[in-house]
């Protein structure tokens, strides 16, 4: 029997279905395989240097990025373009199969999320696993999240930046 990876916040109980744990080249497959990927950014990202690495990621693999929190005045004033919304609004609309998307041309398939509050990260993530199943979750935070379908482990700040760093490379 496999060892279960540990959540950031031990509370957090994922049930039967947890995450698989991921490296970069993982998550770059994943991204890869995605017809409609979409990127969620939370205002922890708003940060440097984890702003940079956002923005970097999102164009390389050509991700729209959805901002919440206050990550939107933050990519704003940069003059990146993003969708502003709440989380909750987000993952609800995420679940929607009448949902046509961020840019109108289909529900997402994909959706990475990074810099995120992980209490709300958490329940956003039991949400999109129990009411929208054939949407993919995978989180490039720097905390596993049991609830996604695939997450980054707990790690310190130097070994994510290095993973982020990864996520930017061929």
């Amino acid at each position: 029997m496999s060892e279960r990876v540990i959540p950031w916040q031990p509370t957090v109980i994922a049930g039967p279905k947890q995450a698989l744990l991921v490296t970069p080249e993982t998550a770059k497959m994943m991204i890869k395989k995605a017809k409609r990927p979409l990127m969620v950014v939370g205002p922890i990202a708003a940060e440097e240097p984890i702003i940079n690495y956002a923005v970097e990621i999102s164009e390389k693999w050509k991700l729209p990025i959805v901002t919440t929190g206050d990550a939107f005045k933050a990519f704003n004033e940069m003059g990146i373009e993003t969708k502003p919304y709440g989380i909750v609004e987000i993952v609800n609309l995420l679940k929607d199969p009448d949902w046509n998307g961020v840019k109108s041309e289909g529900q997402h398939d994909l959706v990475i999320f990074i810099g995120c509050i992980y209490y709300i990260a958490s329940q956003g993530l039991s949400t999109l696993k129990h009411f929208a199943p054939k949407l993919k979750t995978l989180t490039l935070c720097k905390y596993f999240h049991s609830n996604a379908d695939a997450s980054f482990p707990n790690m310190k700040d130097a070994e994510w930046f290095n993973y982020l760093e990864k996520m930017k490379m061929d």
